[in-house]
C-alpha cells in the first residue's frame, strides 16, 4: 500500500498544478464566450486543435521515452535529457521556419487567408510547448513537484492575466473613458481572438526563459547508442499518439471542413464552448497521468495487483465525478459559465463527459505494454479508435452538426476501451474486477440519464438522482475507498 500512497500523494501534488491551471484557464471562459462571436471562437477551437496535433509530432513521443532510458544504468542522466530535449529542438525549430515560408497557401488552406498570423502564432505556441515537454518531465522524474507547480502556474497565470487585461479590463476602461493614453497603443478593440494567441505567446516566451538553464545544459554529443534506441521505442507512441490525438481533435476538422462555409466555425465555436463543461472531467486524469507513468515505471511492487485496485479506484472517483457534472448541470448553466448563446450545445456535454471517462479508463489499460515496451500495442489501440473516429464523423457531423461530433467522440472512445482491454487479457492478463466496475459505470450512466435527459436537468430530483449514486457509491466502494486513503 505505501507504493499506492506515494501515486495517491503525486497526483495530488501534481495535480495542484494541473487543477488551478485550468481552473485559471476556466476563469477565461466566461470571458472568451461573452466578448466573442460564435464565429471567432470557433477560430480559437480550431486552432487550439490543430496545436495539439503538431504536440505530438515535435514532441515525438520523447517525453515517455525519458522515462524508459532515465532509468537505463548505461546512460547517464544527462545523456538521456540532452536527447531527448534536443530531438524535440531539431523538430520545433525548423517546423517553425517553413510555416514562415509558405504561410500564404498554407493559411488559404486552413480557411485562414484573412489572418495568416493566427497560423504562423499557433506554430510559435506549439513549438515552444514541445521543446519544454522533457524538462517538465525531468521535474517529475527528479521528484522536485514544487517547482514542476511554480512554472506552470507563473506560466498560466500570466496567460490568464493577459486575456483578463485584454478581454475585460482594457475594454472597461475605454467604455467607461477611464483608459490611459497608452492603452490605445497595446490594445486594439477589434483584434478580438487575436489577444488570445497573443497572451499564449507571451506566456510561452515567459515559460522559455524559465527552463533556458536546463537548455543550457544540453550536450549536444549525443550518445549514438541511446540515440539508435530512442527512436524505435518512440516512433510507435508517435504513430499512436496521432491517431489517438485524432480520435479527440479530428472532430473539429470533420466540423470545419464537412459542413458549408459560414456555418462551420458557428458550430465550431458552440462545440468548443460546450466541450469546456466536459473538460472538468480531464482535471482528475491528467493530475493521474503526471503521477502515473513515473510510478509504474519505478519497478516497484506487483505492477498486475497495483494495476487491479489502480482501476478499481480511478473508475470510482471518475464515475462521481461524471454524475455530480451531469446531475448539476443546471448550476454550472446558471453560473454563465459560458454565454447563453451557447447554450444550445449543451445536449453534447454528458456525451463528452461519459466519453471522457472512458478515455481515463483507456489510459489505466494502456500502462502494460508501455512496460512491456511493446508499444506497437499503443498504435492497434489507437488505429482502431481512429477508424471509428473517421466513419463516425464522416456518417454523423454533415446530418446532426456538433451532436454528432459528440456522438463519434463516445464511440471512438468505447472502441478503444474496449480493445486495450482484449489486448490485455489476451497478452499480458491482468484480472480487473470488471464486474464492479461494470456495476458502477451502469449506475452511473442509469441516474444521470435520469437526471438529464428525463427530469431535464432540474434541481430538485437531480439532486436526489445524485444522492442516489452517493449511496450506491458508499456501499459499492465507500469503506474501501476510505481505507486506502487512510492508509
Amino acid at each position: 500500500m505505501s507504493s499506492l500512497k506515494k501515486l495517491a500523494s503525486q497526483t495530488a501534488i501534481y495535480g495542484l498544478s494541473s487543477i488551478l491551471g485550468r481552473l485559471l484557464n476556466f476563469v477565461l471562459t466566461p470571458l472568451h464566450t461573452s466578448a466573442l462571436p460564435k464565429e471567432e471562437y470557433g477560430q480559437n477551437t480550431d486552432i487550439y486543435s490543430m496545436i495539439a496535433f503538431l504536440m505530438v509530432i515535435l514532441t515525438f513521443g520523447m517525453e515517455t521515452a525519458f522515462f524508459r532510458f532515465y532509468s537505463d544504468k548505461r546512460f547517464t542522466h544527462r545523456e538521456v535529457f540532452s536527447a531527448t530535449t534536443g530531438f524535440t529542438s531539431i523538430l520545433s525549430i525548423p517546423f517553425v521556419v517553413l510555416v514562415y515560408l509558405f504561410l500564404t497557401p498554407l493559411a488559404d488552406f486552413l480557411q485562414y487567408s484573412l489572418n495568416p498570423e493566427f497560423v504562423l502564432w499557433g506554430a510559435l505556441i506549439v513549438a515552444s510547448e514541445a521543446m519544454a515537454a522533457v524538462p517538465f518531465a525531468k521535474l517529475r522524474a527528479e521528484n522536485r513537484p514544487i517547482k514542476f507547480v511554480v512554472i506552470r502556474i507563473s506560466t498560466t497565470g500570466s496567460i490568464v492575466i493577459l486575456n483578463v487585461l485584454f478581454f475585460w479590463l482594457f475594454p472597461y476602461m475605454l467604455e467607461n473613458n477611464i483608459a490611459p493614453a497608452f492603452i490605445n497603443t497595446v490594445y486594439k478593440p477589434d483584434w478580438g481572438v487575436a489577444y488570445i494567441f497573443i497572451a499564449n505567446l507571451i506566456g510561452n516566451g515567459l515559460l522559455m526563459l524559465m527552463f533556458l538553464p536546463e537548455f543550457l545544459r544540453i550536450n549536444w554529443s549525443l550518445n549514438s547508442t541511446l540515440f539508435r534506441e530512442l527512436i524505435p521505442y518512440s516512433t510507435p507512441l508517435v504513430i499512436g499518439g496521432l491517431a489517438g490525438i485524432a480520435n479527440e481533435m479530428a472532430n473539429r476538422q470533420f466540423l470545419k471542413y464537412l459542413l458549408p462555409e459560414g456555418e462551420n466555425f458557428e458550430a465550431l465555436g458552440i462545440f468548443g464552448a460546450n466541450i469546456k463543461i466536459a473538460t472538468f472531467m480531464m482535471l482528475f486524469i491528467q493530475a493521474f497521468r503526471f503521477a502515473a507513468e513515473p510510478f509504474f515505471f519505478s519497478g516497484e511492487g506487483n505492477f498486475k495487483e497495483k494495476m487491479s485496485k489502480v482501476l478499481r479506484y480511478f473508475v470510482a472517483i471518475q464515475a462521481f465525478i461524471f454524475v455530480g457534472l451531469v446531475c448539476f448541470l443546471e448550476i454550472i448553466k446558471q453560473t454563465r459559465f459560458i454565454d447563453e448563446k451557447y447554450w444550445e450545445g449543451l445536449t453534447i456535454v454528458p456525451i463528452l463527459l461519459f466519453a471522457n471517462l472512458l478515455l481515463g479508463i483507456n489510459f489505466n489499460l494502456n500502462i502494460w505494454y508501455k512496460i512491456k515496451s511493446l508499444t506497437r500495442m499503443g498504435v492497434y489501440i489507437t488505429f482502431m479508435g481512429l477508424f471509428f473516429t473517421i466513419v463516425s464523423n464522416f456518417l454523423l457531423v454533415p446530418r446532426y452538426g456538433y451532436l454528432g461530433a459528440a456522438w463519434s467522440t463516445l464511440i471512438s472512445y468505447g472502441s478503444m476501451t474496449l480493445y486495450s482491454y482484449y489486448l490485455n487479457q489476451k497478452h499480458d492478463r491482468t484480472d480487473y474486477p470488471v464486474q464492479s466496475i461494470a456495476l458502477n459505470l451502469g449506475v452511473a450512466l442509469l441516474l444521470a440519464g435520469l437526471s438529464f435527459y428525463v427530469f431535464d436537468s432540474q434541481l430538485l430530483p437531480s439532486t436526489l438522482c445524485f444522492l442516489a449514486y452517493l449511496t450506491f457509491a458508499w456501499f459499492a466502494n465507500g469503506k474501501t475507498l476510505l481505507k486506502a486513503f487512510k492508509k
